[in-house]
């Protein structure tokens, strides 16, 4: 079910609580065409849904396994916040997230906390 709105052809006194539309699209530059929070979650969720961690590479470097992780503000924040010889931080940060070497103890837990 699709529900879009015009609020010009609407009641003044509205119909909807605070919080249950949100301005989607404008159809006619006026900023005022909306759609229900439901419906736009039932049509975008999937794809508006990141996960919050990949592992890209893993290598073992003194015999040891590390691993590459493109992950989230959240878990990037949590990273700095372990053992430093644990993690290195990649310079190059994307606009979905950062990028780390990690060691295998870390990854374990990662995998843990946030899976």
């Amino acid at each position: 079910m699709k529900a879009i709105y015009d609020i010009e052809s609407m009641n003044p006194t509205g119909g909807f609580k605070p919080g249950e539309l949100v301005v989607f699209a404008a159809s006619r530059q006026t900023g005022k065409s909306m759609i229900s929070k439901t419906i736009l979650n039932q049509m975008y969720g999937s794809i508006m849904k990141q996960p919050k961690f990949s592992m890209n590479d893993q290598a073992e470097v003194d015999g040891v396994t590390w691993y590459t992780v493109h992950c989230n503000r959240d878990i990037s924040t949590w990273l700095r916040s372990q053992p430093k010889e644990w993690h290195y931080e990649a310079l190059a940060h994307g606009w979905s997230g950062c990028q780390f070497d990690i060691h295998e103890k870390l990854y374990t837990m990662l995998l843990l906390r946030w899976s």
